[in-house]
């Protein structure tokens, strides 16, 4: 059986109606922008569980400063995925690319998948491959 933790209440929804997926959601309080589930509850959950794979969405990835959102509260929420998963995955399209967010989720080390667009620069790829990240353009 699959068992997926997320902290998005969209995704709850889709998946809590399939019994071959075991569903775990983090509580907290609900951003009604995102669906996602932040702040001390969110956190206090988080500390419990050990993930084989995350992944998280990302408003900004820099080779230089990392994996960014524009939320303060929602990079927390992700930092601690990252930190509580064996292989992080990070999924941005090619115009997040070099681009700068507000609030970091962790450094560009910490990714070992990145999920892009084919629009995604060849000398970015470069880049992040050479820093030792599989980048999967799509």
């Amino acid at each position: 059986m699959l068992t997926v933790v997320t902290n998005a209440l969209n995704i709850t929804g889709e998946l809590a109606v399939r019994p071959q997926i075991k569903i775990v959601t983090t509580g907290g309080v609900a951003r009604p922008q995102s669906y996602e589930l932040v702040g001390p509850l969110t956190r206090g959950v988080l500390g419990e569980v050990v993930l084989d794979v995350v992944a998280l969405g990302a408003d900004a990835v820099d080779p230089d400063l990392g994996v960014m959102t524009l939320h303060e509260d929602e990079a927390s929420v992700s930092r601690q995925f990252a930190e509580r998963a064996r292989r992080v995955v990070v999924v941005a399209d090619a115009s997040k690319m070099g681009a700068r967010a507000f609030a970091r989720i962790c450094g560009i080390d910490r990714v070992d998948v990145l999920v892009t667009d084919s629009a995604v620069a060849p000398a970015t790829v470069t880049r992040l491959t050479e820093a030792g990240i599989k980048v999967l353009a799509v």
